[in-house]
């Protein structure tokens, strides 16, 4: 399926790097990129793309409108593509001119479709799959735009983050689009499960909430446990996709 441009959603402004949370105390957070060149990483993501550097190795945080990555050094030789959480997204205001300067970097152009809207994936340093979309309305150059998973069961996978995160669906003709704030969640079924996340390149995605230990409490009158240490927890989908639970990102 292929998500839909939500530009109201993710189109917030530099200063509110995070949107706001929704019904369930939930708001889109991060994603953890775990691979050998850290400074290759940074250069895409700063250099090229406009992330703003914030914080200090060993973790490196980049912000972008709607969500953080986090950058960390990892041996691992497996990339994003074809695992349980294959790639996430942007949308762009520059298309032509964000894809001229990811290939004059090095990154492959994998995929382009003509659209409407105009899409492109991008195969970065270590293995990290990422498509960009063409939103000519956003009012910045580059805002978080969706997370693609890939289950055996679609419908088990969407209730899971409707449970756990208060992810949202509604149907637009024939799909059913489904949201957390800052992020379209996209979901394509495959018949063999999907290699899990964990020691591959993009290791883990996260949210972010009020208060963890809460959370955690909440998760756990749903049967779903959290892995706590202080104000970071880790719960695994149902497809094998690792989500990390963070607070305060709204403050950095």
């Amino acid at each position: 399926m292929r998500p839909v441009l939500l530009s109201g959603l993710l189109a917030i402004s530099a200063a509110a790097q995070v949107p706001a949370f929704n019904t369930a105390g939930v708001t889109m957070g991060h994603h953890h990129i775990m691979v050998p060149d850290v400074a290759a990483q940074k250069k895409v993501w700063v250099d090229v793309l406009g992330g703003q550097l914030s914080g200090n190795t060993p973790l490196e945080f980049v912000k972008f409108p709607g969500v953080f990555l986090i950058l960390s050094q990892g041996n691992t030789t497996q990339g994003s593509e074809g695992s349980a959480l294959d790639h996430f997204a942007f949308s762009v205001k520059d298309y032509d001119g964000t894809k001229a300067k990811l290939a004059a970097a090095g990154a492959t152009i994998a995929r382009e479709v003509a659209g409407p809207p105009r899409e492109f994936a991008a195969m970065l340093p270590g293995g990290v799959k990422v498509e960009f979309y063409e939103d000519t309305a956003l009012p910045t150059p580059i805002a978080h735009h969706h997370l693609h998973f890939r289950t055996t069961d679609v419908e088990a996978q969407r209730a899971w983050w409707t449970k756990a995160f208060g992810a949202e669906s509604k149907q637009e003709g024939n799909r059913t689009v489904t949201t957390l704030p800052g992020a379209t969640l996209s979901f394509t079924r495959v018949d063999t499960a999907a290699p899990k996340t964990q020691g591959r390149a993009l290791d883990h995605t996260g949210v972010n909430v009020k208060n963890v230990a809460e959370y955690c409490t909440k998760l756990a009158g749903l049967g779903i446990t959290c892995e706590r240490t202080g104000n970071i927890a880790m719960v695994t989908d149902p497809a094998g996709v690792r989500v990390e639970i963070n607070q305060g990102l709204e403050s950095r």
